[in-house]
């Protein structure tokens, strides 16, 4: 299977904004991918990355060399980091090549993985950002009345975060993540009543991030990171800190499935929680249930809000509710509404 076409596609309604790749074989087999873009701000960015850095370099070659031509372009544009653009427009190819591969050989791409350890994984609502009691209450509510296992908020304000605790129950598992917005200090002065929440994990608590790597645990509060890592190596550094609980490799953050399943593996044998980051609702939110089926321990798939529009494979992929199924079809598993995507095309 030679590699033909790469194809970049940038989709946006009033609400979101997504950037996915379209990669075609010689004996034509499509397989699907997607970058992280949490704004139209990086799609010009991450489209011109895809076309004009990556593909190139996939174009002629055979999709079979996956793993290969991944660490070719890695050590190609180490020199514009490790970690970022580059690596993120990468893992759109990667996870189509996975996908690729999984239909050529009429597998799923969990048992390319080594085979799912199970047929379905908890889900957990992912609300946006409140900044509000009264709107952070009502969507938890609606969200719980769905029947989710986990809930997590995008809050940085104590009396917003205590009021959504106060609505989730306490034998629930409740995730803060503050997107880095407090620094250590802040965190050692409230120490407290972060205790007093009885969190499943304290996700991105301050900046800078490096800070973590140098403090002792601290009791009762959790903290999980790592969404924005690279590689699995730079992952390996962060499950050594005696404070990190839970490291959370993403599959776009870490240019594709394949270091994505280094990451965990690394994180299993380092004694931590692998929570795999799903910020996503197209093929990306696909390999990573790939991923969350195939590793040793359980653990939640955090759902987006459900807008309208999300939907991209008519499944209700991201609708709250208690759990959802692995794909078990070739690949992926499941394919795009092709009706969708000329839609949103911008």
């Amino acid at each position: 299977m030679i590699v033909e076409k790469i194809e970049p596609l940038a989709l946006k309604t009033e609400s979101w904004s997504l950037v996915l790749c379209r990669v075609t074989t010689t004996s034509g087999i499509v397989g699907w991918g997607e970058s992280l873009c949490l704004g139209a701000s990086m799609q010009q960015a991450l489209v011109a990355t895809l076309r004009d850095a990556i593909a190139p370099h996939y174009i002629g070659k055979s999709a079979a060399d996956r793993d290969a031509l991944n660490l070719d372009m890695r050590r190609r544009y180490a020199s514009f980091g490790r970690a970022g653009t580059v690596l993120n427009a990468l893992s759109a190819v990667d996870i189509a090549l996975w996908d690729i591969a999984g239909k050529s050989e009429g597998r799923s791409v969990s048992d390319l993985l080594g085979g799912a350890k199970r047929a379905s994984v908890p889900l957990m609502a992912s609300l946006a950002k409140c900044d509000d009691k009264a709107k952070v209450r009502a969507r938890l509510e609606q969200a719980l009345a769905a029947g989710v296992k986990a809930a997590k908020v995008h809050e940085a304000n104590f009396d917003v975060i205590e009021e959504a605790r106060a609505v989730v129950p306490r034998k629930m598992p409740f995730i803060v993540d503050s997107n880095n917005a407090h620094t250590l200090a802040d965190v050692r002065r409230d120490e407290a009543r972060w205790r007093a929440l009885g969190l499943l994990f304290f996700e991105d608590p301050f900046w800078p991030p490096e800070d973590l790597l140098s403090m002792d645990a601290m009791p009762g509060v959790p903290f999980g990171m790592g969404a924005d890592l690279g590689s699995a190596e730079q992952i390996a550094v962060y499950a050594k800190a005696p404070a990190i609980a839970v490291l959370q490799p993403d599959v776009c953050m870490l240019g594709g499935i394949g270091e994505a399943r280094r990451a965990v593996k690394v994180i299993e044998a380092a004694g931590r929680t692998p929570a795999p980051h799903t910020p996503f609702i197209g093929p990306a939110a696909l390999a990573s249930l790939h991923l969350l089926a195939t590793a040793e321990e359980e653990n939640y798939f955090a759902a987006l809000d459900p807008l309208d529009g999300r939907d991209l494979y008519g499944k209700e992929l991201i609708r709250w509710r208690p759990s959802i199924d692995v794909p078990t079809g070739p690949g992926l598993g499941w394919e795009l509404d092709e009706g969708l995507l000329r839609r949103y095309a911008c």
